[in-house]
């Protein structure tokens, strides 16, 4: 049961942040229908809110991972903070010539530090219910 949950912990959180991510791409294709395009890189301003909305769902996603994890809980967020970062650098290596430099990259650094703040909630042992 602990491994399912220490997996769980890691698939969950990462498909969490990827949901909320691909989520904000029709929202922002409502409000600026001339300007978020599929097949257009948006302008600057909009590349900025996405990676705004990729900060926040990032640090949901590393206080997720934390607050399910069964047991060393760093260790869990390291495995999704590698995880997050392979898909990263596929997307990066597959958008390089088309989208800005600036923008993978951006996301590439903001994960780990996002991942980390989001970890900073994590649970702390119980304490007895009768501690003196």
């Amino acid at each position: 049961m602990k491994l399912l949950r220490s997996v769980a912990s890691v698939v969950l959180s990462y498909i969490v942040v990827y949901g909320i991510v691909l989520c904000c791409d029709p929202i922002l294709s409502h409000f600026y229908p001339t300007q978020y395009v599929r097949g257009r890189v948006p302008p600057v301003f909009l590349l900025w809110i996405n990676t705004a909305v990729f900060a926040v769902a990032s640090v949901l996603g590393g206080w997720l991972c934390v607050r399910i994890a069964p047991f060393r809980q760093g260790g869990h967020l390291f495995v999704l903070f590698l995880l997050g970062e392979l898909v990263g650098g596929y997307f990066t290596w597959q958008m390089w010539n088309t989208w800005p430099h600036w923008y993978s990259l951006v996301w590439l650094i903001a994960w780990p530090v996002c991942l980390w703040l989001g970890g900073k909630g994590k649970r702390t042992a119980p304490t007895p219910r009768f501690a003196t």
